[in-house]
């Protein structure tokens, strides 16, 4: 994905970063199942590291709020 904005007399170009593979019918079953359990896996971390960021996130912000109070 290509994103193309215009600021003052310059041009910015953004682009993401975009992965993607072709899936044929002459793939194994055992491949695309060893792809999907990789992806499972990346995700089940991904959302595990999440939670725990969101955890600290919410211990910091209670902190700074009673830090707020104080003042």
């Amino acid at each position: 994905a290509v994103a193309l904005s215009v600021i003052g007399a310059g041009l910015v170009v953004n682009t993401n970063e975009v992965s993607a593979f072709t899936v044929t019918r002459s793939m194994t079953r055992d491949y695309l199942a060893k792809v999907v359990q990789d992806f499972d896996t990346k995700n089940h971390e991904l959302e595990t590291h999440n939670s725990e960021l969101s955890a600290t996130n919410q211990t910091l912000q209670g902190q700074v709020q009673a830090e707020q109070k104080k003042l």
